[in-house]
């Protein structure tokens, strides 16, 4: 099937359009698919529902934790650790990880892609330029953003589209940049993000192109408060085309592997964000794959990263964990030789 490139994004980048099942009436080809997701995302969002696998339902305790954070928040304060975990928290890296595959396509041997995760622009005074500071005018083949762009789950985003503007047009990346949603990010941040440059997954795929060349990105919705099967149907388009996929959190882990995906990247964690000594997390706000909480890993065939999230979560602290930027460098790897 032939797929035509879209304006927003570059000509070796195309999006490309799930196959739907064959309507049983004529008129549900009408039914733009995107338009049902973000009706049911809707109404999620508005009664406060979190819905997991296997039909799990029920109330997100979101605003339980937060008053748990802000409790804390004032312990700190008290014992005066609260500044020096402003400064943990503004200290953020850069880190490179080599990544090696054996199905790796030639021409994407040495592709670069700065991953941004947990960005919660609205939690830290001017995080965009501490962000553009530690990557010093560098050029990637690609952006992604895993998701949680702000720190609210409800209310206003013009200011953090604005921030995301700002911080996107001052980072070089070749064939643009593509994002999902977390479970912070409302359904009506969709178009705004996509207006300014952004290409949204929404458990859909897109494929970049090098030469004769290509790999496959998946992206799908949060699942970890708005999980549907929509996410699994996506996941179900890695074949043999190299598959990345992007979701919010390590929560897909095994169906992804599973699937055939590759290389999974992901965020919500922030690492634990507060940890203790020795970098064991507090609380790491998974209903699975708690193992997967931070750093590079593998399950079954695939490997996969969660990012420890460029921003924080509740209150600017961090203690024990480092906010960072992260640069994968995948390597097609060569063959074992024969014992």
């Amino acid at each position: 099937m032939d797929i035509e490139s879209t304006d927003s994004l570059p000509r070796e980048t195309v999006l490309e359009d799930l196959p739907a099942p064959e309507p049983l009436f004529p008129e549900q080809r009408l039914i733009n698919r995107r338009q049902i997701w973000a009706n049911n995302r809707f109404r999620m969002e508005m009664e406060n529902m979190k819905t997991k696998r296997y039909g799990n339902r029920g109330r997100h305790h979101w605003y339980e934790l937060l008053l748990m954070m802000k409790v804390f928040g004032f312990v700190l304060r008290l014992t005066n650790l609260y500044q020096r975990g402003m400064r943990n928290a503004e200290n953020i890296v850069l880190r490179e990880i080599p990544l090696y595959f054996p199905n790796l396509p030639q021409a994407f041997d040495g592709f670069t892609i700065l991953h941004l995760s947990d960005l919660h622009m609205d939690g830290m005074k001017d995080l965009e330029d501490k962000i553009l500071g530690v990557l010093e005018n560098r050029t990637v083949d690609l952006c992604v953003l895993t998701g949680d762009y702000r720190t609210e789950l409800h209310g206003l985003h013009k200011h953090i589209i604005r921030s995301l503007e700002y911080l996107i047009g001052r980072i070089h990346s070749t064939h643009g940049f593509i994002g999902i949603l977390g479970n912070h990010d409302g359904c009506h941040m969709l178009n705004p993000m996509e207006q300014i440059g952004i290409t949204m997954l929404v458990n859909s795929t897109c494929l970049i192109h090098k030469g004769n060349e290509r790999i496959r990105i998946i992206g799908t919705d949060d699942v970890h408060y708005y999980y549907t099967d929509q996410a699994l149907h996506a996941l179900e388009h890695a074949d043999d085309t190299f598959s990345i996929a992007l979701v919010h959190s390590p929560e897909l882990y095994d169906i992804a592997a599973i699937m055939g995906v590759d290389l999974y990247l992901c965020g919500h964690t922030h690492a634990g964000q507060v940890c203790l000594p020795n970098g064991k997390a507090l609380f790491a706000h998974l209903n699975r794959g708690r193992k997967y909480y931070r750093g590079h890993w593998s399950y079954l065939e695939m490997q996969g990263i969660t990012h420890a999230g460029v921003g924080t979560s509740g209150i600017p602290v961090r203690f024990n964990t480092r906010g960072e930027a992260l640069i994968h460098h995948l390597h097609r790897q060569p063959p074992c030789p024969d014992m």
